[in-house]
């Protein structure tokens, strides 16, 4: 598999394949290379630009903290290709793909989020939404960028734990533990950004482009409720579950999630893109 590294406003990429463009945003504590499957799958129609999110392997952390740094720095990526893109989201890629195609229409041809984090859409749930959304953001209250090795250690054994179940700090290689605890603190600030966003429903129903919406049914309660809600608020969007797996089902299960996305990606192409509304 070929491909090109560049930089542009300190977020680093690779480019494969060649086609319409399509930019994959990975999530937390991950880089670009959680895409090599499907850069394999997408690179003979597609071209596709997997970035490292600001913070996160060779990509400088963005100047201005939150959603919307993050947002603008893949939006000088988006501005650099010079054409409208298909976005493919896990995770907190996945939030980061619903603020892009929200703040951003005009750069975006479709929507592809996977388990998206955007936990803020459940503070203005019901009872049961709140408590979901307490749950989980304790996981980055629990993280303290001044605390020793010992409590960064409990901290990200609890947040791998949480999304993969309990026992997966421990069974992890000592070389993925090492990796993991350099995300430490990158991973609470996305989990900070999440925290301090104030996007609404309503902005969500604005996107009016093809969307697919992709949960593992074994994910978190959580995941599984805001891709639930996200999939019912976005106008054109279309949510597939995968029974038996979990919110890792990009790597763990690419197999079933690659085709899903590349025919989402191909009947994306052929529809019409909406009108502009006219001025009377």
């Amino acid at each position: 598999m070929s491909s090109q590294r560049s930089t542009v406003s300190g977020l680093e990429y690779e480019v494969h394949g060649e086609g319409n463009p399509v930019i994959a945003l990975h999530g937390s504590a991950s880089t670009a290379a959680q895409w090599k499957s499907l850069t394999g799958y997408l690179e003979g129609r597609f071209r596709i630009y997997t970035p490292d999110l600001p913070g996160y392997g060779g990509s400088a952390p963005a100047p201005t903290p939150g959603l919307a740094g993050d947002a603008r720095a893949i939006g000088a990526l988006i501005d650099r290709i010079s054409a409208p893109v298909h976005l493919v989201g896990h995770s907190y890629g996945g939030a980061l793909a619903l603020k892009l195609a929200a703040s951003r229409p005009d750069a975006v041809r479709s929507l592809t989020v996977i388990g998206p984090v955007a936990f803020h859409l459940l503070r203005r749930g019901t009872e049961a939404d709140r408590r979901l959304y307490d749950d989980v953001m304790w996981l980055g209250a629990a993280m303290d960028p001044e605390s020793d090795e010992g409590a960064r250690i409990a901290a990200m054994g609890r947040f791998i734990d949480y999304w993969n179940g309990p026992g997966a700090w421990a069974r992890s290689s000592p070389a993925l533990r090492d990796f993991l605890l350099k995300c430490h603190d990158r991973v609470r600030a996305d989990l900070a950004a999440i925290a301090g966003e104030e996007a609404s429903m309503a902005e969500l129903a604005c996107i009016d482009r093809p969307t697919l919406a992709i949960m593992g049914l074994d994910s978190p309660t959580s995941s599984l409720r805001v891709t639930e809600i996200v999939a019912r608020a976005i106008p054109r969007a279309v949510l597939r579950m995968i029974p038996d797996a979990g919110h890792m089902v990009p790597l763990t299960d690419p197999h079933l999630v690659d085709p899903l996305i590349g025919d989402h990606l191909v009947a994306a192409g052929r529809a019409p893109r909406p009108t502009p509304a006219m001025a009377a």
